[in-house]
């Protein structure tokens, strides 16, 4: 019958304790009956680099980790959790004198005790300037990396090629293109996170895209008071000051001074985290035409020429990026 046994109850058989293990993981986005089933493969990331490959001479070394692997084919099986508790040094086959190969270190489930290996698979020689990795016909395995190994003694060098998977409804970190998981028919809830492009990403379906927040979400807009100035008035907005969801400071509003106002003089004095690191120089519309308007690293927002009183000012299209939006 299609119905399983619960979870850790007394009696359940091992595919039952792989279930339901395996529900506390991430989908493997396939879209067919035993999606459900289903969960991705790969290592539990953290920040001391689980399953990293450092190379030696005639050697590799396979960091600690804990994973996930299942069979994508037979997902009713249940998904495996395996652990490499220590540092694992592997030999490696020294360089032919005139052939290329790669090799390829994986995580492995197989029958004999343990039940998990983590080994390096030699690839075949061969004359041509990239070989192929070897094939692997157990698919209860996980690729960790490639290593190149080139002809005449040259130091092999390595890809890394270690999947990751994350806990049902965490953020998902994947290493580039290559290792997104299929959008087509994806979960819409599903996040990752762009390990070469530092974005956050949200799958719509049918394409991964970059998360943008609904607008407002970040900040609201802040009223602007200072002595000398006063609103406007209606219909026009207030004077005020927030930051988008891109880390860009924005002003609006439509101000006067109360009394008259001098070249040079601070208009506002914004806070932080709203100053920018370099000072900034716009045009603003005013009672006597275009006048300069500066924004300086101390957050102030300086007239540019001199105002009478009552005179009105625009701080519409003032923006700039905010302190912290810079990365260098």
């Amino acid at each position: 019958m299609p119905e399983r046994h619960p979870g850790w109850v007394t009696g359940i058989n091992d595919f039952e304790a792989r279930l339901a293990t395996g529900a506390l993981v991430t989908a493997h986005h396939l879209t067919d009956q035993l999606d459900p089933l289903r969960v991705r493969s790969g290592l539990r990331h953290s920040p001391s680099t689980p399953g990293r490959l450092i190379l030696g001479t005639n050697r590799v070394t396979v960091l600690p980790f804990q994973a996930v692997i299942q069979d994508p084919a037979r997902p009713a099986l249940g998904a495996y959790v395996v652990t490499l508790d220590a540092p694992k040094e592997l030999p490696l086959t020294a360089s032919d004198p005139s052939l290329n190969r790669t090799d390829l270190v994986i995580a492995e489930i197989v029958t004999s005790d343990p039940g998990f290996v983590v080994r390096v698979v030699e690839g075949e020689r061969t004359s041509n300037t990239t070989p192929q990795p070897p094939a692997v016909t157990n698919p209860l395995y996980l690729r960790l990396g490639e290593i190149f190994v080139p002809s005449g003694g040259t130091a092999p060098t390595h890809t890394d090629t270690r999947q990751f998977t994350a806990a049902l409804g965490g953020i998902l970190p994947v290493r580039g293109p290559a290792d997104l998981p299929p959008a087509a028919g994806g979960q819409t809830s599903q996040f990752i996170f762009r390990l070469d492009t530092r974005e956050l990403q949200v799958c719509t379906g049918t394409a991964w895209v970059t998360y943008r927040p609904p607008r407002g979400s970040v900040d609201t807009w802040h009223g602007l008071s200072a002595s000398g100035w006063a609103n406007y008035g209606s219909p026009h907005a207030p004077g005020a000051y927030t930051i988008t969801e891109d880390g860009w400071v924005r002003l609006r509003g439509l101000v006067k001074t109360t009394p008259a106002r001098a070249s040079g003089a601070a208009i506002y004095t914004l806070p932080s985290p709203y100053v920018p690191r370099h000072q900034h120089v716009f045009t603003a519309m005013s009672s006597n035409g275009p006048i300069r308007l500066d924004v300086n690293t101390a957050g102030q927002v300086v007239l540019g020429a001199a105002l009478q009183e009552n005179d009105w000012l625009s701080l519409v299209g003032i923006a700039y990026p905010a302190l912290a939006t810079y990365t260098t």
